[in-house]
């Protein structure tokens, strides 16, 4: 059996969240791995020639953050065994979860550990492949190793967009054809799950590697990049991080997380050698085609796209800066991603660009001088008063 380490654990008395009706089926059209938690079904899917790993470590690490936030301990069917490798790794994920999210209590995972069976492995490393700057940056460092490119359906856009998922699919398509690359689509309802297991209060930023890690156990790959979004010098609390990305790793399958020494704008001069991948980067994230042009994701790449002076046929050059003004900078790592394209801005003798940055990151400076100013001098009471007035 698993068990939490004794410092700092919490035995919750909740009833443990239970892996039910877990099954692995097979047929021309497909192969799907399930299970359910709770009347919670959390499922994988791939076409008929990508097979998956019957196990329930894709489940346990999909339950994690969810299990933790509500205090419960995560049981596993007997017939399931639990590598030796993953129990360490999940305790350990869990020492760094406690201390990152105060909120979050140390848990226990009941199952029997032993030895996992392994199933023949087709050889090969695989990389996640979204389409976005961060992944078109790991598939050029990595190109003579990576064999295959995972995209997956359901983490970056609505499950039920057709039209846009197949727009996505064929644009990654084109790029795993030019670089000699398989590319593996699965579809995956992990994102949803976790929140709606979490009661809706954990939000993907915190679990997206445990939810990329679920994905990564489920395939099999002995290898599998996960791209950074952050440097070495920024490696903040982050949901992806290189920290905790490879401790979901198990006896099959080696979690690596890739690309920490690359600043975005180093990323970006790096991909625009390539006109090919430069030209189907896709970095937004609402569900309104491959680039909307103006939610934050957007507004960022299309303010370095222009302080590099390169063009990208769906994205407008950002001219006029008081487009900025509509840019959230509500976290640390949205602070950096813009301090990024100000250092840009600097290093191009971009004045007005490098004035309007600024300004924005200003704003979220003196928020912070706010928050702070309030727990030292009002003990939290403007915060609160803030919060009722809004309710």
């Amino acid at each position: 059996m698993i068990h939490a380490s004794s410092s700092s654990a919490v035995v919750p008395s909740l009833k443990p969240l239970t892996l039910r009706d877990c099954k692995l089926e097979r047929n021309n059209s497909g192969n799907i791995l399930s299970g359910s938690v709770d009347g919670i079904e959390l499922y994988f899917k791939t076409g008929a020639q990508q097979e998956l790993v019957y196990s329930a470590e894709p489940f346990i690490a999909a339950m994690l953050m969810p299990a933790m936030l509500r205090g419960c301990d995560i049981a596993i069917p007997k017939e399931f065994a639990v590598s030796a490798k993953f129990v360490a790794g999940i305790d350990t994920l869990q020492s760094i979860f406690l201390l990152w999210y105060p909120q979050l209590k140390r848990i226990n995972i009941e199952a029997r550990t032993g030895d996992t069976p392994l199933r023949s492995q087709q050889p090969g490393c695989a990389l996640f492949f979204s389409g976005g700057l961060d992944a078109s940056y790991g598939l050029l460092k990595n190109e003579r190793i990576v064999t295959h490119l995972v995209y997956v359906r359901g983490i970056d856009m609505q499950l039920g967009d057709d039209a846009l998922y197949g727009q996505c699919l064929a644009a990654n398509q084109q790029i795993a054809d030019k670089f000699n690359k398989s590319l593996v689509p699965i579809e995956t309802n992990v994102r949803f799950f976790i929140r709606q297991l979490g009661g809706g209060d954990l939000g993907w930023s915190k679990s997206q590697g445990c939810g990329l890690g679920s994905v990564a156990l489920a395939l099999g790959f002995p290898n599998i990049l996960i791209s950074s979004s952050n440097t070495y010098e920024n490696l903040h609390p982050c949901g992806s991080h290189l920290l905790t990305d490879p401790l979901c790793s198990n006896d099959l399958v080696t979690i690596i997380h890739d690309g920490c020494e690359a600043r975005r704008h180093e990323k970006l001069l790096l991909v625009s050698k390539n006109e090919f991948l430069l030209q189907r980067v896709r970095v937004c994230w609402q569900d309104k085609g491959l680039n909307c042009g103006k939610c934050d994701k957007c507004l960022h790449f299309r303010m370095a796209l222009t302080l590099c002076d390169l063009h990208i046929s769906n994205f407008a050059p950002l001219t006029d800066y008081s487009e900025l003004s509509g840019a959230h900078v509500n976290t640390p790592g949205e602070y950096v991603e813009w301090e990024d394209n100000l250092v840009l801005a600097r290093n191009m003798g971009n004045k007005l660009a490098y004035k309007a940055i600024y300004k924005l990151l200003q704003r979220y400076n003196f928020k912070q001088i706010v928050k702070l100013s309030d727990r030292v001098f009002f003990k939290g009471k403007l915060s609160a008063a803030k919060t009722r007035l809004l309710s």
